[in-house]
């Protein structure tokens, strides 16, 4: 007997899976998703094809490419996004408008003052909640998931550096708040496949910096708003609710008055601040936004402690974390870098994204240790057939 199950899944909400570009049986259809009111892109917006698991997420840069077989034709497409409303077209509507922009509206429900003191003890109520729930909301057990990482470098004037890869990760716990030395004991990760720009020649060309993906997933690691031991860190205050396909969403702004590698995850950090999104069904993030203001830039990631190197200050980053529920789990579903720092006297700026495309759960297949630096040939004819398709396990 057929049976869909999460372990070989999920496509659904990843950039990119596999599939052969010349198969004319497909619908195509490409565009961007904005923000009504700043015109700004909307990042991890999900289309998906409603009665389906088909569906595709934006890029960093609101972009999309949704394939989905013509039978599909008259189906319904979702594009949602969390703060925003939703909208719904037919898919032969949208193939029918060429390139599309949609604009989604930004929504707010529910909010009202509360007194202060009172206001911040119903948060942190909130938040304990939110961790007494990870090990029934998210993956409780090893796993293996895979997705596209993009990253970008852009020195002073010159030209971007950007190179692609396919990261292949194994979590040896599940989602557990482990201590930080034994959670990044058991999240390892290689490359099956990866490509760079023409200008990428050098020795560190070849560095992934991919911790700091790991690091961003606030859910299975501590050293953030989410450990509550540390919460009297954290000022805390409600930013309102939301409805988000149909659940109600609580967004609480924080803001670390004291940051430290305890509740950072850097003893660098100086400026610690962010919104959190948690459904309040299952008490469930699934969504956070973090900025952060360092004295130091650390090229191999947070967690990882190096010396020698010449001093990288003046640093600023956006680290956006998004997750999505596919059967009965919640999973990190895409994550988005924006950086700056100075090093020396150019100023660097810097990119990176990422978006799963499979996550397995039974059969679990384990990785020893991670790589910092890969040499994989470049395989054309592996990019010029990389693009999105609906994969489902038997």
């Amino acid at each position: 007997m057929k049976k869909k199950i999460l372990s070989l899944v999920i496509l659904v909400f990843g950039v990119f899976v596999m599939a052969m570009a010349q198969d004319d049986n497909k619908i195509r259809v490409k565009g961007v998703v904005i923000d009504a009111s700043t015109k700004e892109p909307v990042a991890f917006a999900n289309l998906g094809l409603l009665g389906t698991m088909a569906g595709v997420a934006t890029d960093i840069d609101g972009h999309f490419e949704l394939v989905i077989p013509n039978l599909y034709a008259t189906h319904v497409v979702r594009i949602s996004a969390v703060g925003y409303a939703s909208k719904e077209y037919k898919l032969y509507e949208l193939q029918e408008m060429g390139d599309v922009t949609i604009a989604l509206s930004p929504v707010t429900y529910g909010i009202r003052d509360v007194e202060v003191t009172a206001e911040s003890l119903v948060l942190k109520k909130l938040l304990e909640n939110v961790v007494a729930n990870i090990g029934r909301n998210y993956i409780p057990r090893p796993y293996n998931y895979e997705g596209y990482f993009e990253y970008g470098v852009t020195v002073g004037s010159n030209e971007p550096k950007v190179k692609e890869a396919i990261v292949e990760i194994y979590d040896a716990e599940g989602y557990k708040r482990s201590n930080p030395e034994q959670a990044f004991r058991a999240l390892n990760y290689n490359f099956a496949q990866a490509r760079r720009s023409p200008g990428m020649t050098s020795t560190a060309d070849d560095m992934m910096y991919f911790d700091d993906i790991l690091t961003a997933d606030i859910v299975r690691n501590t050293r953030n708003v989410l450990d509550v031991q540390n919460i009297r860190d954290f000022k805390l205050k409600s930013k309102g609710k939301i409805l988000y396909e149909g659940d109600s969403v609580q967004v609480v702004a924080y803001e670390c008055t004291r940051p430290s590698i305890s509740n950072s995850g850097s003893a660098d950090v100086t400026k610690f601040s962010g919104e959190i999104y948690v459904e309040l069904t299952h008490f469930a993030v699934i969504k956070n936004v973090m900025k952060i203001t360092s004295s130091a830039f650390n090229l191999l990631g947070r967690n990882i402690i190096t010396g020698g190197d010449a001093p990288r200050n003046e640093v600023m980053a956006t680290i956006t974390t998004n997750y999505k529920k596919v059967s009965s789990y919640y999973f990190l579903s895409g994550v988005s870098v924006t950086y700056t720092y100075l090093d020396g006297q150019e100023r660097v700026k810097g990119m990176m994204q990422y978006q799963t495309t499979k996550v397995k759960i039974d059969n679990t297949n384990p990785i020893e240790g991670r790589v910092y630096f890969e040499e994989i040939p470049f395989d054309e004819d592996f990019w010029n057939r990389y693009t999105i398709y609906l994969e489902e396990d038997e």
